[in-house]
């Protein structure tokens, strides 16, 4: 949980700095922002008042950039309110929230409006920013592929669903207890939200913590599969220096065909050569496939000598 918050945070932080490109997006990421900051924790216009600071200085930012008269209404100096240090807000983030809050220009948006911002890619965007900023989350790339903004009602993760979709981004609705999830879980899908709401940084550390895992991932397995075929190899050596010594007890290697008697000398010489290295050592050099036809016309004879075996074990002359 703590990586999943760590990074969460980063994002955040990052996104609060993006400079809107026009009006219009700034009044879009503001509108998601209030619409779901106001709903967070409880019923319409009440519940637990988020404290963050960059969302405080963020919100006052919005605000300057859409016009709107009441930043200098408030004891907040406009310098500190996009990306000034940290305790410049410390204080006064519940009193921000509750007066920007009650603004009524966010209260209610037309649904000629909602249609309208869906037409424009900017706008999106900016709406997607604010929305998760205000109820977004992201995992680290380390544990898991999951990014989620858990909206208040089941029409918001409607909405946002489709404007994810109108994106490109393929992702899903779910209901958990009094949330709508509309989520990602696919880790280029992740990577192209973070870049077009305008998360660079995280775009480049997200993309670098997936190749480092996948390299990993690509480690892991190609030594995973060396041990498999070193296994496999030993199996197979055993079982063939169990069917020579077998013949030769039984028969002796001299009555094997001078194919089978040299590969069967060279495998008791060189019990830890692979079939390939064997070929190499034969007179003439055969192939791999070529050893390994004459290792199971080998074990048909050694197969043979135990059946015998077995059958003069249960029917004693």
């Amino acid at each position: 949980m703590k990586d999943k918050d760590t990074f969460s945070r980063a994002v955040k932080e990052e996104l609060a700095r993006v400079t809107p490109q026009s009006r219009k997006q700034a009044y879009w990421e503001m509108a998601a922002l209030t619409k779901y900051l106001r709903l967070k924790g409880g019923r319409k216009g009440s519940g637990e008042i988020p404290t963050e600071p960059f969302l405080a200085r963020r919100l006052l930012y919005l605000m300057k950039q859409c016009g709107m008269e009441l930043v200098r209404d408030m004891d907040m100096p406009l310098e500190h309110t996009a990306s000034g240090p940290e305790n410049s807000v410390k204080d006064a983030p519940k009193d921000i929230f509750r007066e920007i809050l009650r603004i009524e220009a966010f209260r209610d948006i037309s649904p000629d409006s909602m249609r309208a911002l869906l037409r424009t890619p900017s706008n999106r965007r900016a709406f997607l920013r604010g929305a998760f900023l205000a109820r977004g989350s992201i995992s680290s790339p380390s544990k898991n592929h999951h990014l989620e903004i858990a909206l208040p009602t089941y029409e918001d993760g409607v909405f946002v669903s489709k404007i994810l979709e109108k994106e490109g981004l393929k992702g899903g609705l779910v209901r958990r207890r009094s949330s709508h999830v509309a989520y990602l879980k696919d880790a280029d899908g992740i990577a192209e939200f973070l870049r077009l709401t305008g998360a660079s940084q995280a775009v480049l550390d997200y993309e670098n913590v997936r190749a480092r895992k996948s390299l990993m991932s690509s480690v892991l397995r190609v030594v995973n599969m060396d041990r498999a075929n070193v296994s496999r190899a030993v199996e197979a050596s055993m079982k063939q220096l169990a069917d020579i010594r077998l013949i030769d007890e039984e028969m002796g290697l001299g009555h094997l065909p001078a194919a089978l008697r040299e590969l069967a000398r060279t495998r008791l010489a060189h019990p830890d050569l692979t079939m390939e290295e064997l070929g190499h050592l034969l007179s003439p050099p055969a192939s791999k496939s070529a050893v390994n036809h004459r290792f199971r016309r080998i074990a048909e004879i050694a197969d043979e000598i135990r059946k015998k075996k077995s059958g003069e074990g249960d029917f004693p002359a």
